[in-house]
């Protein structure tokens, strides 16, 4: 099943829940403040040790992420200022779920994992220019969605860890800091060759037509 027709059958079984939030007076953008709220709680949930509570509380959390586009397209509320807050809400969530996680390692283990915390800042840095690289290719009129693992991928992956507990998790950031790195490499390469060279330069003798101008000892 490719990734399209996996999307559309999610959509299809939230359906209900988008229909309840509906009809209980939610917008679009109230949905996404709601899983703001709830992802920077479980950031808060793992910090205080609870590594299994949090990864729970944070896919409650991304669950909402995915509900506030379908119910605003139910609304009839589609927007590019949805679609910026949700991309924006979607950064501050992870940041809060990777705070979490540094403060775990750090305090709340016999002894600190100070190596971990490497590893977290690795896979933030990743996923962070992994993000821009992509934005940045829109904002030259190119696209770019490759990637060994975007974020889908990698939400996935981090609950995982969080549900099977530390060490586990240890191995999957190790992980996903190579990962998301090389995705950012990645992307780069995709979108330089996508892109022209250096574009010739401008003759300002040329008009706007780009026809020589009239000199005047010529005959016309």
């Amino acid at each position: 099943m490719d990734k399209e027709a996996f999307k559309a059958q999610v959509r299809d079984k939230m359906h209900p829940m988008v229909l309840i939030l509906d009809r209980a007076g939610f917008t679009p953008t109230s949905v996404s403040i709601l899983g703001l709220v709830i992802s920077i709680f479980s950031g808060y949930v793992v910090a205080k040790g609870h590594l299994f509570w949090g990864a729970l509380v944070f896919l409650v959390g991304s669950g909402f992420d995915m509900l506030d586009g379908a119910l605003a397209r139910m609304q009839g509320r589609v927007s590019r200022r949805g679609a910026f807050l949700d991309s924006t809400f979607d950064r501050f969530g992870e940041a809060a779920l990777f705070s979490g996680m540094t403060w775990f390692f750090l305090t709340q283990l016999a002894e600190p994992r100070p190596v971990t915390v490497l590893f977290i800042l690795g896979t933030v840095v990743g996923s962070l220019t992994t993000s821009y690289v992509r934005a940045r290719a829109e904002g030259v009129g190119e696209t770019c969605y490759v990637g060994f693992l975007q974020r889908p991928e990698r939400i996935v992956l981090l609950v995982l860890g969080m549900i099977l507990g530390w060490r586990v998790l240890e191995v999957i950031l190790a992980g996903l800091a190579m990962a998301t790195l090389a995705t950012t490499v990645q992307r780069i390469v995709h979108v330089i060759r996508k892109l022209p060279g250096a574009e010739p330069p401008h003759d300002p003798s040329e008009d706007s037509t780009g026809s020589p101008p009239h000199n005047p000892g010529e005959t016309a």
